[in-house]
């Protein structure tokens, strides 16, 4: 009796990891849903006071309201930039006030 019941009992852990294993590939090889649609910021100033960083001939520049031309180039390369932070430069970062703006340009430099 004590034999037939080890040997249920190892079948019973045999199948279970049998279908844990194929349930895992499973997971691994299934191709995530993604339909969250691509959302495109676009940067516009709400008020005249308002800032805005943007890459600029490969530098973060300040750009003051809707300005196409910066009023400041920082010396910050945004070739030394990660990813998310040049993607975010492109779209526009706004700062609302001089304070919001020197603590973004503190964030790139370091």
């Amino acid at each position: 009796m004590k034999k037939s019941l080890k040997i249920l009992l190892l079948g019973c852990l045999v199948v279970t990891a049998a279908a844990m294993s194929a349930a895992a590939v499973k997971s691994i090889s299934a191709e995530p849903a993604n339909n969250t649609p691509t959302v495109k910021a676009e940067y516009t100033p709400t008020q005249e006071g308002e800032y805005c960083l943007r890459d600029w001939q490969g530098y973060v520049a300040v750009f003051h309201g809707g300005d196409d031309t910066p009023t400041q180039v920082t010396d910050i390369e945004t070739a030394t930039l990660n990813n998310v932070d040049r993607e975010k430069l492109r779209e526009g970062i706004p700062a609302s006030g001089k304070a919001e703006l020197l603590s973004l340009l503190e964030d790139f430099s370091s």
